[in-house]
């Protein structure tokens, strides 16, 4: 492809929820968007981290994936239509955060149209593009 391993950013996408919401549901909505992001042709990844107020869990338990995102061309717009697509189809209180190292934006339904710009920016200051 011409790329290598060091032109690769990971960013960590956690799917967030309200305490309403339990572990379970915060899973399968994480593996749904995992889903949905491979079907795009995402390279994606499971993380590991700590389950909330508990011991060491999996990804599953705090709900995160790690996208790969190379360089610049059609990634960002694609990777902010599929995340605009799965919150606009989620009818409760969920939204997510896109990490990179300490850096990260959240994102839920209401406010996707309004922060789409900041999106934007925050993804192409962590792929050079």
């Amino acid at each position: 492809m011409g790329w290598t391993e060091s032109d690769v950013r990971w960013f960590e996408i956690v799917v967030l929820a309200d305490d309403e919401l339990d572990a379970e549901r915060v899973d399968r909505l994480a593996r749904q968007l995992r889903r949905e992001l491979a079907e795009r042709e995402f390279d994606t990844r499971a993380v590991t981290g700590e389950a909330p107020g508990t011991s060491k869990g999996d990804a599953a338990a705090v709900g995160a994936i790690a996208v790969a995102l190379v360089g610049a061309g059609g990634m960002i717009p694609t990777l902010i239509a599929v995340l605009r697509d799965w919150l606009g189809r989620r009818s409760g209180p969920e939204r997510i955060s896109l990490k990179f190292g300490e850096d990260s934006i959240e994102l839920d339904r209401p406010s996707f149209d309004e922060r789409e710009q900041l999106l934007r920016a925050f993804l192409a200051k962590h792929t050079d593009e």
